[in-house]
């Protein structure tokens, strides 16, 4: 993918320009920078850590939190996370997650052991800034 440009054009697409509502984050533990960035982020918009993304559950918490699959943003780290990609209105993925993740998302990031997971989370942040 191309860049911060393919995201923000996908972005400014979303029905009426909806402001993100949820944010969830496909992972099992957050590094100390990590939790920094989603510390942030979840001040700024309801966020979600989702260790083992289960069918529909980000149907599910939609439901939960009262909004729409437009209003969210979902970030995968491992090819469990391609079902949330597929449904959310703004997909971010890192590198080597799977090629399938890569080829689904908006944006795509540096692989976790690079820093990329912080990066995704904090990019997330301007998005709902």
């Amino acid at each position: 993918m191309s860049g911060s440009s393919t995201c923000a054009e996908y972005a400014s697409c979303r029905p009426h320009n909806t402001p993100l509502r949820l944010v969830a984050v496909e992972a099992d533990c957050l590094s100390p920078d990590e939790r920094t960035a989603f510390t942030l982020l979840s001040s700024r918009v309801t966020t979600a850590l989702l260790p083992n993304p289960k069918h529909n559950e980000l149907v599910f918490l939609c439901q939960e939190h009262g909004c729409a699959l437009d209003q969210t943003a979902v970030i995968a780290t491992t090819p469990q996370g391609l079902p949330l990609l597929l449904e959310a209105a703004v997909a971010l993925t890192l590198r080597g997650a799977c090629y399938e993740n890569e080829a689904a998302a908006d944006m795509v990031f540096k692989p976790r052991s690079s820093g990329g997971l912080a990066a995704a989370i904090e990019y997330a942040c301007r998005l709902v800034a």
